[in-house]
């Protein structure tokens, strides 16, 4: 699924005239808060409840230049749902001429941010991450 659409800000880029690492690990975190919400963790029930998920690890591959202005699309998906984790796997691709510029997986872990530890993930949430697993095709 489309998590993430947007160009490139001046903003993401450092002294190399390229964008930032951290500018794709930003892409990234918000990639997951959309994938939380279409799996019925949204921002209201995460203030309400003080659960979501944090991450935790990821890998990732550079794998083109991303510049200022150009439009970046992120596709998610979820690959793996876990006790108290869920694996997610990104794919970046720049819309001007379709080149995949970056790779990713995280493992996310599902948090009490009150108590600050991780949870088992509830199974309304595990069957809505299983949809989203299931709706979703390798990208």
């Amino acid at each position: 699924m489309q998590t993430v659409r947007r160009p490139v800000a001046p903003r993401d880029c450092d002294i190399l005239g390229h964008m930032n690492v951290a500018a794709y690990i930003d892409v990234v975190s918000d990639a997951m808060f959309t994938i939380q919400t279409a799996a019925g963790l949204s921002r209201a029930t995460v203030e309400t409840q003080q659960r979501s998920f944090v991450g935790a690890h990821i890998e990732a591959d550079y794998l083109a230049e991303m510049l200022a202005g150009d439009v970046l699309s992120l596709d998610s998906r979820v690959v793996s749902v876990g006790t108290k984790s869920a694996r997610f796997a990104h794919v970046m691709t720049r819309l001007s001429d379709g080149a995949v510029v970056f790779r990713a997986e995280n493992v996310s872990v599902f948090f009490d941010l009150r108590a600050r530890r991780a949870l088992a993930i509830p199974d309304d949430l595990r069957a809505a991450l299983e949809a989203l697993r299931e709706d979703c095709h390798e990208t």
